[in-house]
């Protein structure tokens, strides 16, 4: 009996602090989780007001290169 409870006991508390750390793991994770989609929007939405940028700034290059061309149409 004595053997039992020598044995046994530790090892029904390590079998129990395994169980409680799967759970924290398991929080842990789906934090972790949170916080990376967090940070994928705010790169996503830094990625599209750069590509709005990029967007405005080809359009008046565009716009540029029109009127540069119809004044050496003038000139010429």
């Amino acid at each position: 009996m004595h053997d039992i409870i020598t044995v046994g006991l530790p090892t029904l508390v390590i079998l129990f602090g395994i169980l409680l750390n799967r759970a924290d793991i398991k929080d842990l994770r789906a934090e972790i989780n949170t916080r990376f989609d967090k940070f994928r929007d705010e790169i996503n939405a830094r990625f599209d007001a750069v590509d709005a940028e990029l967007r405005y700034f080809h359009g008046l290059t565009g716009e540029i290169k029109g009127r540069i061309d119809s004044l050496e149409k003038r000139v010429s």
